[in-house]
């Protein structure tokens, strides 16, 4: 069994990995909608180019992951 640190850091590992899959969907989405010549007519679903997830949001979706782990409902 994992010791509190290692299991720290999966839930830190977890969370980056949920924000840097979502980061590069969006980023492929949105470079892909600014430079293919789609229609003017239709709005990018990406609004923004995504911005590299930072070490505070990661914090956070840690914090989201441990909450849910810790659950026992």
């Amino acid at each position: 069994m994992s010791n509190p640190y290692q299991l720290r850091f999966d839930i830190w590992q977890q969370a980056k990995d949920v924000l840097m899959d979502k980061f590069n969907s969006d980023h492929e989405v949105w470079n892909n909608w600014q430079f293919d010549g789609h229609s003017t007519k239709i709005e990018c679903p990406v609004k923004e180019r995504p911005v590299f997830p930072t070490n505070d949001q990661i914090r956070k979706e840690a914090e989201k992951i441990y909450n849910f782990v810790e659950q026992k409902d």
